[in-house]
């Protein structure tokens, strides 16, 4: 079995703390609206206060299984932009963005009515993100931009409402309790950043976390995914992200294209503070 890099990092008990248990069924599944953005919004045409309200497009049914289809940004009208990243680097940006947005509806009107169009406050949105991810406290750079996002800048910036994240790694022994608490977070309605990776037959560069991708909820044995390159949302058999090898080869090519062009999920942010216990999970 072709390993990756994030197995020896498991096996070694490298970025895998405890496993924060799932959040409350329906506790944080929905922000609340303020009072002055559903003024707003009464305002606005159906399609876009839908977008507003439900950036994930959680309330739609679920594409089939191989037919992604585009998710659009809050904006007016049928064609309303794709949420795409900005640029190659900025996955991991275009994915808390996103975050950012379904949980707060204030931000998600502000972006509908951005001066320049949705797709150009998401652009500015997804390069905030990267600024906050890729800096220390101070405001120094402590990542190079060319890499991406870290899962450790992700986690500190993530949040979905009140919900924060802690990052673990997706390898060795552990990595069905981390996908599986993924999955579960996002039953309960917390979506769930995860990092797409390959194997080390492909090289080292390879074997590490490449690509993030978004699994914004699971239901009826389908886990709904946004992957940002294409701006497009996909759905996958739950159970093939728990078992990528025992699934059939549709359901495989399926996954791959859910995560990105990448066969493996190899990190996930997971809630954190959930439960009102306060812990320091990062």
């Amino acid at each position: 079995m072709a390993l990756r890099l994030t197995d020896l990092l498991g096996s070694v008990g490298a970025f895998a703390g405890r496993v924060p248990p799932p959040p409350p069924a329906g506790r944080f599944a929905r922000p609340p609206v303020p009072g002055d953005v559903a003024t707003a919004l009464a305002g606005l045409p159906r399609s876009l206060r839908g977008r507003v309200l439900d950036p994930l497009a959680r309330d739609e049914p679920a594409p089939a299984v191989g037919r992604p289809r585009a998710l659009r940004l809050p904006a007016a009208g049928a064609a309303a932009p794709a949420a795409r990243q900005v640029d190659e680097t900025t996955c991991g940006s275009a994915v808390i963005a996103l975050l950012l947005l379904a949980g707060d509806p204030r931000r998600a009107l502000a972006l509908a009515r951005w001066s320049g169009g949705a797709a150009a406050g998401f652009a500015a949105l997804q390069r905030s993100v990267r600024a906050r991810t890729n800096r220390g406290l101070l405001g120094l750079p402590v990542w190079p931009d060319a890499l991406g996002t870290p899962p450790w800048g992700a986690a500190r910036v993530a949040r979905y409402g009140p919900v924060r994240y802690a990052h673990r790694v997706v390898g060795g022994r552990r990595a069905p309790a981390v996908v599986g608490a993924a999955l579960a977070a996002a039953r309960a309605g917390v979506p769930v950043p995860l990092f797409s990776g390959g194997d080390l037959d492909g090289g080292a560069a390879a074997a590490v976390p490449r690509h993030v991708v978004l699994l914004t909820a699971v239901g009826d044995g389908t886990a709904r995914l946004y992957e940002p390159s294409s701006g497009r949302l996909h759905a996958v058999p739950e159970r093939v992200l728990l078992d990528p090898g025992e699934a059939t080869a549709a359901h495989r090519a399926a996954l791959v294209d859910a995560l990105g062009g990448w066969p493996h999920v190899v990190w996930a942010l997971l809630p954190r503070d959930a439960n009102g216990r306060r812990r320091h999970l990062a």
